[in-house]
């Protein structure tokens, strides 16, 4: 576990930024484990489908590759069986606003002390180029037959409107901001999300169009705490590729609060509680 990385050969394209979002996360790991915040073997990640999912070879921690959309209510259940563990999901767009928004909603709601690490490239990458909620209108989609015509949902708005506690968006090639990010999320109370801006440089190369737009909350002073100022600023990026548009990254939102763990007054990991088991109970609803 010294470095984190396994010897598997990786299948991700030559220069694809999810290295950026491996190599960020796997820093901000071990930067935490040094400073004796979070130490290495309490972190437990899960996985979804596709191209963001095959980060799960790649990670030298404990994890599970779950079913596509569901990594997170799978992550759900680890932590509410071990509440000691941080719990990190790996999801792109498509597992995560497509075929699991409603887990996506429940959790913002909700608050489980899990963190959400989205690799939107704004295409089912690994499919070759189908869309998903989050491409821009005039995309020509393959599952379509043609050009979208409808607007993209807006996550971080979403998720502000829908009760997360922590809110971020971050850009896959700026690795050290991105890293700070990273540390922020695992160090919070509740549900924590990121959308991370992550160009497919194969089906979907947007990299020109978001460096060129993106500037860091950090840099204007914004402050976290603030909900109104955390939703103005979510608005003024629609996921469109709109060319007058500003692109905020960086912590939008912040605001500690119960967790789900702890409104269920979960105290032991479930495995340390003895069970007794009496199926006699059972005999009086058999039916003969």
């Amino acid at each position: 576990m010294e470095n984190l990385r396994t010897s598997v050969i990786s299948t991700w394209c030559p220069g694809c930024p999810n290295f950026g979002i491996l190599t960020a996360f796997i820093n901000a790991v071990q930067e935490l484990d040094k400073e004796n915040k979070v130490r290495k073997n309490q972190i437990a990640y899960i996985s979804g489908i596709g191209c963001a999912g095959k980060i799960h070879n790649y990670i030298n921690l404990s994890s599970v590759n779950a079913l596509h959309g569901r990594a997170l209510p799978f992550a759900i259940g680890v932590k509410l069986a071990n509440k000691d563990l941080k719990i990190v999901v790996f999801q792109g767009d498509g597992d995560t606003y497509n075929e699991g928004i409603e887990h996506f909603i429940s959790s913002c709601k909700e608050n489980p002390d899990v963190k959400l690490f989205v690799h939107n490239n704004q295409i089912f990458a690994l499919t070759t180029g189908q869309h998903t909620f989050t491409t821009e209108p005039n995309f020509y989609s393959k599952s379509l037959g043609e050009k979208l015509f409808q607007k993209p949902l807006n996550p971080i708005a979403i998720a502000l409107v829908s009760g997360a506690s922590f809110v971020a968006r971050g850009y896959a090639l700026w690795i050290d901001h991105l890293k700070y990010i990273f540390k922020e999320a695992i160090l919070h109370k509740g549900f924590a999300f990121v959308d991370i801006i992550q160009p497919c440089i194969v089906q979907h190369d947007t990299r020109k169009y978001y460096e060129e737009r993106m500037y860091k909350l950090e840099d204007i002073g914004h402050d976290p705490k603030n909900f109104e100022e955390a939703l103005k600023r979510a608005l003024e990026y629609d996921y469109t590729l709109n060319e007058n548009l500003k692109i905020p990254v960086g912590i939008f939102y912040k605001n500690p609060r119960e967790t789900l763990e702890e409104g269920l007054k979960i105290k032991e990991p479930f495995y340390t509680i003895e069970r007794k088991v009496d199926l006699s109970i059972l005999e009086d609803l058999l039916v003969y």
